[in-house]
């Protein structure tokens, strides 16, 4: 069978050659993890022979986990990252065929007559010319679409790298916290020891017995409390960065201590116009659903049109041939519902892109005003409130000394010490959270971002003293009382491990936070004088 080459067919066939063409191998998925490293400096390490094999165990790190490690962890890890590149293989599969026109179709009839004279055999080619017409639309669409679902991808991404900061900050935090509740709960049940030992002696009445054992309770329910977030902080960011959680991989122990820079809504807001990948996702819908509606306007009369070529061979051995043309009238429908529909859908995009450029907008402002309140509380702390309530330990320390405090009140305030240590500690934390959701509603760096950091007061500065020497703190105010065994000592004191006056020279436990220490001289014992009775550890005696 032979169709002969005209000007048209020669079209076709280069038009059709044309479109064979096959998208670049890293097309879409390259773009995507340029967009997240200009923002972020990190990209995700994907490439799609990966995506192909199964997903290989996660090596457990065996050095602790810094944030940025973290996000890098959670790159390679976290199931969502296959879930969003996935979506990128369906944006590519759209493309591929919005490049190509539908295959043509080829008919083939056979009849025999009821004579028995001959046979009638009919061949047909067809293509529709109506996809060789809105080629050229269905390309600039699909590949405007690919590149919004690489933004939208990308800023998903970027959205996963904060969750994963929050999550790195919640758990390092909670450990901190954690190790200031154990500690509040051990001073609390020595504080309650001391009581049964006076109780028993006669030195303190029930009520005062009670309120210490209570007070001992409640706070070792504190402590109970902080190990539970510490593991549900723990697994929370084990989910995000892919490992698991009962694995052996750890976090930095402290975060690092709040830059002095401040920030403006002036200068965010236009930086969060510009680098929002969401933003600019659904600007690039916008343009979309313009051009689409254009575009269904334009060609609204036209229905479904196929080109063709038919050979017919008859009964009588003679052969007809010649072109074919199928054309859909627009009687009924003129394309009223796809006007419609592509009004509707520009309607939503822009009301979206209008919703989400006045949410941008007041985010950044609340962010930043956020951010810096969060600062002044930590400075508030750092600056004010952990000082003074070392100050009362202090001065507290000396009253008891001279028998003017009994011991019970030394160590309710250094209690109220430590919980201003945690409530600055949590300070912290909030701070970081602040700053990383900033980051969110900016959709990337801020401009401070590379500046280098000092770490923040930690646990073991606060807390030098858990392996100094006990001291002997007296009681003051009660009245000795004699015992079968042996008298009671009225200066009598307890053991217990408190902060000692100076840590040794080369470490400063208050590095990175500059609190001021109380005087060496205001939290060590006076020496007893030669005419009194020599103290000892009320463990000795009842």
């Amino acid at each position: 069978m032979h169709f002969p080459v005209r000007p048209a067919t020669a079209l076709v066939a280069a038009m059709a050659l044309v479109s064979c063409t096959s998208l670049p191998r890293e097309r879409g998925y390259a773009e995507t993890g340029d967009l997240i490293e200009a923002r972020l400096g990190a990209r995700p390490a994907w490439s799609l022979d990966a995506a192909l094999s199964p997903m290989p165990p996660p090596e457990i790190p065996t050095a602790p986990l810094s944030v940025d490690q973290a996000i890098r962890s959670a790159f390679l890890y976290n199931p969502s990252i296959r879930e969003a590149y996935a979506r990128l293989g369906l944006g590519r599969a759209e493309l591929e065929e919005a490049r190509r026109i539908a295959n043509p179709s080829f008919g083939y009839v056979e009849l025999d007559p009821r004579s028995g004279n001959g046979t009638q055999v009919t061949r047909s080619l067809s293509l529709s010319f109506t996809d060789l017409l809105l080629l050229p639309a269905r390309r600039r669409f699909a590949a405007g679409e690919l590149d919004r679902l690489q933004k939208a991808v990308a800023a998903e991404l970027l959205d996963l790298a904060t969750d994963v900061e929050v999550a790195w900050f919640e758990s390092v935090s909670a450990v901190q916290i954690a190790a200031m509740r154990d500690v509040v709960a051990e001073a609390s049940e020595q504080s309650a020891e001391l009581a049964q030992r006076f109780f028993d002696a006669g030195n303190i009445t029930r009520l005062q017995l009670e309120q210490e054992i209570a007070a001992a309770a409640q706070a070792r329910i504190a402590a109970v409390r902080a190990a539970a977030d510490v593991l549900r902080a723990r697994s929370a960011l084990a989910g995000l960065v892919g490992l698991p959680g009962d694995a052996s991989w750890t976090t930095l122990e402290q975060l690092p201590a709040p830059p002095s820079a401040t920030f403006s809504a002036e200068a965010l807001v236009p930086l969060a116009l510009s680098q929002r990948l969401d933003l600019a996702a659904v600007k690039q819908e916008v343009t979309l659903r313009e051009d689409a509606l254009v575009v269904t306007r334009r060609w609204r009369w036209l229905g479904a049109v196929e080109l063709g070529y038919e050979r017919e061979h008859e009964l009588d051995g003679s052969v007809i041939r010649g072109p074919t043309l199928s054309l859909q009238l627009p009687v009924f429908n003129q394309g009223q519902g796809a006007i419609t529909r592509a009004h509707a859908e520009l309607t939503n995009a822009r009301a979206r892109l209008d919703g989400l450029a006045l949410a941008v907008h007041n985010n950044a402002r609340l962010g930043v005003e956020r951010l810096t309140v969060q600062r002044d509380i930590t400075e508030r702390y750092r600056t004010l409130l952990v000082p003074r309530r070392e100050a009362i330990v202090a001065r507290t320390q000396e009253q008891v000394n001279f028998m003017l405090m009994g011991v019970f009140e030394l160590i309710q305030a250094k209690q109220q010490e430590y919980d201003a240590y945690q409530e600055y500690l949590e300070s912290v934390r909030d701070y970081w959270t602040a700053r990383a959701e900033l980051r969110r509603v900016v959709g990337g760096r801020l401009p401070d971002d590379r500046a280098k950091l000092q770490p923040a007061v930690g646990v073991e500065a606060i807390l030098p003293a858990m392996t100094a020497p006990a001291m002997d703190h007296s009681m003051h105010g009660m009245a000795p009382m004699e015992t079968e065994d042996a008298p009671v000592d009225p200066h009598a004191g307890h053991s217990m491990s408190m902060p000692a006056a100076d840590p040794a020279p080369e470490v400063d436990p208050h590095a990175g936070h500059d609190m001021p220490m109380p005087a060496e001289d205001s939290l060590s014992n006076d020496a007893p004088e030669d005419d009194e009775p020599a103290p000892h550890d009320h463990g000795d005696t009842p």
